[in-house]
């Protein structure tokens, strides 16, 4: 995402904004003076709006320039999930129901029973090459415990979250790993997810 700033007053006003991929946080801007254009690299973020917020100041934009490209096929929606085990009703299936809502309490988010050893899988009906999954953190509660859940696909793994305060959305590239399921497991800590958002392609 690329902004052009304000030029004949007040430059200073932009530092701070913060850009935004749907829910998904990409950087800062700091001001630099005598700086003109400012570039946020969003590492392909997901989404279908950019929203650029200014907390503390006016906020004066003179052009914006988005670069992306249309991901490939969100492939999990309502797909057979199974998982470790569950606890307070949170069913597998909670997490391809297309509903992001992060409050465990609107019934929208997995939960594990226990503390340690946890999976979570989606199943597909044939091979698919993943390029990335996309995790929705629960948002009430104990946001923490997402820290050091892996991602992968069939055997091959894709990566681990590591939890930063106030991230809702976690995306983890899969680099066209090709399985017939993804899962996410959970070794130290209970196990929910609000959302899970697979995009891949046969």
């Amino acid at each position: 995402v690329v902004v052009y700033n304000r030029q004949n007053c007040c430059p200073d006003r932009i530092d701070g904004a913060t850009v935004y991929v749907g829910g998904e946080y990409c950087g800062t801007i700091r001001y630099t003076q005598g700086r003109v254009i400012y570039s946020i690299d969003c590492n392909k973020a997901i989404g279908g709006d950019v929203t650029i917020t200014q907390p503390d100041n006016y906020l004066t934009l003179c052009e914006v320039k988005v670069y992306g490209e249309k991901d490939n096929t969100l492939i999990s929606p309502g797909r057979r999930t199974e998982q470790s085990s569950t606890a307070h009703n949170g069913v597998s299936s909670r997490a391809v129901d297309c509903n992001t809502d992060g409050n465990y309490f609107r019934n929208s988010c997995t939960h594990s029973q226990y503390k340690c050893g946890n999976w979570w899988r989606v199943h597909f009906d044939t091979d698919y090459a993943v390029y990335k999954v996309v995790v929705y953190n629960r948002q009430d509660c104990c946001q923490d415990r997402i820290n050091g859940a892996a991602v992968y696909v069939g055997d091959e793994y894709c990566g681990t979250i590591k939890y930063e305060p106030g991230k809702v959305i976690y995306s983890i590239d899969c680099n066209k790993a090709i399985g017939g399921d993804v899962a996410i497991t959970q070794s130290h800590n209970y196990l929910t997810l609000c959302e899970v958002k697979v995009y891949g392609e046969k």
